[in-house]
């Protein structure tokens, strides 16, 4: 019993450290002397909410690939600032979720899309995912490049495809709602829109659209 009260109280004096210098690297350093991220994964599943927000942030910075399911069910904590650290948190493991290389390839693209030059960036996602097909965040960046370039059909391919490899990625769920929706597909716009909903409850603009979507199948009916 004394050991993880132990590991408790470190956790939430670094956390409470951080909040008060913001200085990430001591948090990180602090915290990766004492936890493994199994520990922090325990604690951000079942541990008080203080320890919850440290163990989401603390993932965010040493986390991996196994922490990105933990991460996604945080985003239905019932405490909103575990979901906001815990948001923060999973967009930056997905988005490291390679090797340093592709990483820095995916940046490129993610840079690319970013001024709006989607065939640009068609190219070199499409190589990333060649290179590494498991990465979730390569096949999302794919999609909104298709999405862009109008080729609605492959942009949803795309989603699912990012969707096969990280279930909790709620940002490509609302997207494939979008493209189906050009597609004509209400009702698995729905789903989609149901799916990214059970997942991050914040997305507001998630919840506009499905009511759009309701009130347009709805009229469709009469």
């Amino acid at each position: 019993m004394t050991a993880p009260i132990v590991h408790t109280t470190r956790l939430v004096a670094a956390y409470r450290r951080y909040l008060g210098s913001a200085d990430a690297p001591r948090f990180a350093h602090d915290v990766d002397e004492h936890y493994t991220s199994a520990t922090l994964t325990a604690l951000l599943s079942r541990g008080e909410v203080e320890h919850r927000r440290a163990a989401a942030l603390a993932l965010g910075m040493l986390g991996d690939r196994h922490s990105v399911d933990f991460l996604g069910r945080a985003l239905s904590d019932c405490d909103r600032g575990v979901r906001l650290v815990a948001d923060d948190s999973f967009h930056s493991v997905i988005v490291r979720d390679a090797a340093p290389l592709h990483h820095q390839k995916l940046l490129r693209v993610i840079h690319l899309i970013d001024g709006g030059e989607y065939a640009a960036a068609l190219s070199p996602a499409m190589v990333l995912i060649d290179q590494a097909p498991l990465y979730a965040e390569a096949h999302h960046q794919l999609a909104i490049c298709w999405h862009g370039l109008e080729d609605f059909e492959k942009a949803e391919a795309a989603y699912q495809s990012c969707l096969w490899h990280c279930r909790f990625h709620y940002t490509a769920w609302q997207s494939l709602a979008k493209v189906r929706v050009l597609l004509g597909k209400g009702n698995k716009a729905l789903d989609a829109l149901n799916r990214c909903l059970d997942i991050n409850p914040d997305v507001e603009t998630a919840r506009m659209q499905r009511r759009v979507i309701r009130r347009r199948l709805r009229q469709s009916d009469v």
